[in-house]
């Protein structure tokens, strides 16, 4: 999906923290936006796992922006979990209660929303210099 149907979707849904995106325009908001999976993944391997989990690029566009402005330590955990929540709404958007997948998409959130919360701290806090030294 492109980035202009991921916001849609993320405001159709009503994301939590959706509204982070009212003061980006859609070029900033691309700009930001990299895919699934951290800034230190090469091109090829975050295209991968944005792939096999795409059902997550909305939730994944909002979670990127709160990366990208940073914040505090509470701020990062509460990214993180608004980040696993919004992927419920998605799963739970796309596949009904009797539905096997399902449960194996919201296990498959949790989990994303665990390692974003065990590995991500450096992507939160990044720098101007450590984005330089990356490039």
């Amino acid at each position: 999906m492109k980035t202009l149907e991921l916001v849609r979707k993320a405001y159709e849904l009503d994301l939590e923290g959706v509204h982070i995106l009212d003061k980006y325009s859609i070029t900033q908001v691309e700009s930001i936006y990299n895919g699934i999976g951290p800034d230190r993944f090469p091109d090829w391997l975050r295209k991968i796992v944005t792939e096999s989990a795409g059902i997550f690029e909305p939730a994944a566009v909002i979670h990127d922006v709160e990366y990208d402005e940073g914040g505090t330590r509470e701020q990062f955990t509460a990214a993180n979990d608004r980040f696993r929540r919004n992927c419920y709404t998605l799963v739970k958007d796309r596949y009904g209660w009797y539905d096997i997948r399902r449960y194996l998409w919201m296990n498959k959130a949790r989990r994303w929303s665990n390692y974003c919360e065990l590995f991500g701290w450096e992507g939160w806090t990044k720098t101007e210099e450590q984005e330089e030294k990356a490039t």
